[in-house]
């Protein structure tokens, strides 16, 4: 191949890199919207819904979540929460229908985020979602026990809808 050849193979290359580059979502951007999933719970088939947007101008994203598991008594037990996160700051809260109150810290990736909640005084632990391509997501969650993470839930989450913020 001469030079010329060269040059413009190496320039469609890079048009190439950089608009596959451009193409690629942030998490946050990735993340809003409707998700329902199927998973494990605490060792039993559960159900989860996640419903994410960005509020109060762009400054948090909120996410609603529901999961429903029957118990080994047969009882279906239902948790609602709501968190809200600053992926700038790296931090947030969580709010669950357990009356529970969590801080939470963020360390946020391209295609990932992992939140690590609660401190000394309240239950700790991590949860970690994973964007696979722009319609499905990974959950995993783990509890601190012992001084080391347990496991106790895992889901795949298809995207329903994909909505704008509220701000």
């Amino acid at each position: 191949m001469n030079i010329p050849g060269k040059m413009i193979a190496i320039l469609l290359l890079l048009m190439g890199t950089t608009v596959h580059a451009q193409q690629e979502i942030t998490f946050k951007e990735g993340i809003v919207g409707q998700w329902e999933g199927q998973g494990t719970l605490f060792g039993t088939d559960a159900a989860f819904k996640m419903h994410w947007t960005t509020t109060l101008n762009d400054k948090f994203v909120k996410l609603s979540f529901q999961n429903q598991f029957v118990d080994k008594s047969g009882t279906t037990r239902v948790m609602k929460a709501s968190a809200f996160y600053n992926l700038e700051k790296k931090e947030g809260y969580w709010f669950d229908s357990r009356g529970l109150m969590l801080p939470l810290k963020l360390e946020p990736a391209a295609q990932s985020l992992t939140v690590w909640w609660g401190d000394e005084s309240t239950e700790q632990g991590k949860t970690v979602y994973t964007l696979l391509g722009k319609k499905r997501l990974n959950v995993e969650d783990y509890v601190l026990k012992d001084n080391s993470y347990m496991s106790f839930g895992k889901a795949q989450y298809q995207k329903s809808s994909v909505e704008q913020g509220q701000n």
